[in-house]
């Protein structure tokens, strides 16, 4: 398609930097250069650097040339591609011709990143949640490193990723784009995607400017994605703020995005004493801070906290947002050109404006050439590939499993695939995928087929993915059970993006909420079915969420996870299926046991698990036969071998940085080698606030050969071992015990009691 059809030839320009200009001196800092820049710039100008395109082309590369045109005004700091599903390679050459005018102030490219590039043509790698399950921070960071890669082959430098959210509140849609319930390891890898992504270049330009979000969230009412949620001050900064505190600290995103929530009754694109007084001043971000999309537009429609569009945009504004996403119109930023004769609202935009310049001198937009038209040397890269492969293998977690893992290929014969998921790539509703005609990787059902052979694989779909009414399929499925004598059902929840065939199917990702955590549609009816015949039977999850595994899902031989899918997770699944691949995955969420049996976090505070007063024929947890420690908790993940973890041995090293080295070996006590997460947790007897009963602090990912032995060592910070009291971080003398063992199960773990003088 040519670029003047669509209507680019009056926004085409040679070059980035106006020659001359002070702004254009590459030998002054990114914050001397926008402030140059800065006193050259109208107001209109300024107003518009603060929002953007955010959806440049529709499907089939559809372009709107009246309204770009109208948009582009008063909103031309940034650019999103838009649709999810056209492809790379058609997308380039259309953006890279974009330029603004004037004082030839480029747009910065801006996308969501969860599971790769936003265009087709990108590798697809597992979701957040999926990949944290790896336990492997390490590996992450060689997955982040690819996306960033292939990013910058788009000329994408700011990402909207990652998400530092905890995984608390099961009935939440939005888990998947997670890490997890931990503070702990959420920051762990937020802090490794921010340090992967921001990397400097050779000539010290930012490669792609990250964006922690949403700041503060995680325990929305109900799981709804815009709910309010509790927010007392010791709350926040122990439960929700640690992962943005730890990756603030040591990793500087360089953008923080505000949730939708309203916290302690003020909506967090409103609530000026959260973005100033905590997080700027306690916290110490120095970043930029935007609303996430429609955010301050519901001030007025939803909140009704703002009077009118403008009083909401000043609102925000006065509270220090400094950029607005807003992918659909009307935005409420552009209303602040009528705003003009305001003095302090003049001084707040110059500070708005001065950051987003800075980040954009400082990732280089100025300078970088366009990316090249080839993309082939980077897009899908053999490397990329391998790093997918690697941590789609190490993220599926082993449930159960009575011995009927791993099959043995020679002598498994014919097996019966069962359930709506075995034919599609559940990646996300921030994958760039088709998720029933995917362009790249295998559905478990072609990974099968491609491991045994078509006439070994009978496929039944058995039960739509919702349909609560047609159940003619069970009895077909339960035929083929029979007749195979081994059943695979991979069962669970859709998460897609909004332009995919099945997105009227969708049941997970952003905008829902799970009222019922159990299996949708008829799947559940099917899985019954099957485990009522008595079939040998392999259930597999989908979905970016907790399931309820009930006592008649426990039925089932083996029970394996695998969350939110990348383009490698059917190969995976089936090397796994067939011990070519040893699982080592962990989750990351607890998984309860009924409906409503939750909150079901390992780290809960101890009244939450006690009635107060004793009356006899009262208990503290009143389900039926439900323990208020799941069978199934963080960190929890099987193997085809087995481990056995020693008892701590904690020394104490006194002085100014005082620290505790935590010793213990792990041996390999099976017949495979395999890979152990080793955990260690902690808590403290006495505090000044209630702290919960145990917070993992350390963890390390070992691999071992049949009867190896490793040893190894923590080292932990006196310093860490504290908790906030006001914003003020507090750490006690007293008794401490240690935990370390292979999930956050008592029953996993081997204890040391340390008495501690601070």
């Amino acid at each position: 398609m040519s670029l003047f059809a669509l209507g680019f030839s009056d926004t085409i320009t040679a070059s980035t930097a106006k020659v001359g200009a002070a702004y254009s001196n590459v030998t002054k800092s990114p914050r001397q250069r926008a402030e140059a820049l800065l006193e050259q710039m109208t107001w209109a100008e300024k107003v518009g650097q603060m929002g953007g395109i955010r959806r440049l082309f529709s499907a089939d590369l559809a372009f709107n040339k009246t309204s770009y045109a109208e948009i582009r005004t008063l909103q031309n700091g940034m650019i999103g591609y838009g649709s999810y599903m056209n492809k790379a390679q058609d997308v380039l050459p259309l953006v890279n011709a974009i330029r603004a005018d004037r004082l030839n102030i480029p747009y910065i490219t801006m996308t969501d990143s969860v599971n790769g590039i936003l265009l087709v043509g990108g590798s697809v790698f597992p979701g957040s949640l999926t990949m944290s399950s790896s336990w492997n921070p390490a590996l992450y960071g060689e997955a982040i490193a690819a996306i960033r890669e292939e990013s910058l082959a788009m000329g994408t430098r700011w990402v909207l990723s990652p998400e530092l959210d905890i995984g608390k509140e099961p009935r939440y849609g939005r888990v998947g784009e997670m890490y997890g319930e931990d503070a702990y390891l959420n920051g762990e890898f937020g802090t490794q995607y921010v340090k992967t992504m921001q990397e400097r270049d050779a000539n010290g330009f930012v490669k792609v400017a990250a964006t922690i979000k949403h700041f503060v969230y995680g325990l929305p009412s109900g799981g709804v994605n815009t709910a309010s949620m509790f927010g007392g001050i010791n709350h926040i900064f122990n439960d929700l703020a640690p992962p943005f505190i730890k990756t603030i600290k040591e990793a500087k995103p360089l953008s923080l995005m505000v949730s939708y929530a309203t916290v302690d009754r003020v909506p967090m694109a409103a609530n000026k004493w959260m973005l100033q007084s905590l997080l700027r001043d306690s916290m110490g971000f120095e970043g930029i801070i935007m609303a996430d999309a429609g955010a301050i537009e519901n001030l007025y429609t939803q909140a009704q906290v703002a009077s009118s569009t403008t009083d909401a945009a000043l609102k925000a504004l006065r509270a220090g947002i400094e950029m607005e996403l807003s992918p659909a119109q009307p935005a409420m930023f552009p209303n602040l050109v009528d705003v003009v004769n305001d003095t302090g609202v003049a001084a707040l935009i110059d500070a708005a404006v001065l950051q987003f310049l800075e980040i954009k001198f400082a990732s280089g937009v100025f300078e970088q050439p366009l990316p090249t038209l080839d993309l082939n040397s980077t897009l899908r890269a053999p490397l990329h590939l391998q790093a997918n492969k690697d941590i789609s293998r190490e993220a599926i977690v082993l449930l159960q499993n009575d011995g009927t893992l791993p099959l043995v290929k020679k002598s498994t014969g014919k097996v019966a695939l069962l359930g709506p998921f075995a034919e599609v790539i559940n990646a996300g509703s921030y994958a760039a995928q088709n998720s029933s005609q995917p362009a790249f990787g295998n559905t478990l059902h072609a990974s099968l087929v491609n491991a045994l052979g078509a006439s070994n694989v009978q496929y039944v779909l058995g039960v739509d993915f919702t349909d609560t009414e047609e159940d003619s399929g069970i009895e077909t499925a339960l035929t083929a059970a029979k007749d195979a004598g081994l059943a695979i059902l991979m069962l669970g929840s859709l998460s897609v993006n909004p332009e995919d065939p099945l997105f009227s199917k969708r049941t997970d990702g952003e905008d829902f909420s799970h009222a019922d955590l159990g299996l949708p549609g008829l799947q559940q009816e099917l899985l019954d079915a099957v485990l009522d015949a008595g079939v040998p039977t392999v259930l597999i999850l989908s979905g970016g969420q907790a399931f309820v595994l009930n006592n008649s899902t426990l039925r089932a031989n083996t029970i394996l996870h695998s969350f939110l899918g990348g383009e490698f997770t059917g190969d995976a699944l089936v090397e796994v299926l067939f011990g070519d691949v040893n699982p080592s995955g962990k989750l990351t969420i607890s998984l309860p046991q009924a409906n409503g049996a939750f909150p079901i976090n390992y780290d809960y505070l101890r009244t939450d698990n006690e009635a107060g007063a004793s009356f006899d024929g009262y208990a503290a947890w009143t389900f039926p036969e439900l323990s208020r420690d799941p069978p199934m908790p963080f960190g929890f993940g099987l193997s085809y071998t087995t481990f056995n973890v020693s008892k701590p041995t904690v020394s104490f090293s006194s002085g100014a940085n005082s620290s505790l080295a935590v010793s213990g070996s792990v041996s390999n006590t099976g017949n495979y080698t395999g890979k152990e997460v080793v955990q260690l947790y902690f808590s403290q007897q006495y505090s000044l606030i209630e702290t919960p009963v145990k917070r993992l602090i350390r963890f390390s990912k070992l691999e071992l050969r049949p009867g190896e032995v490793a040893n190894f060592t923590f080292s932990v910070p006196v310093g860490e071992l504290g908790y906030y009291v006001h914003t003020e971080w507090q750490v006690d003398s007293g008794n401490y015990t240690f935990y370390l063992g292979s999930s956050s199960r008592d029953a996993d773990l081997e204890t040391a009691n340390v008495v501690l003088s601070v």
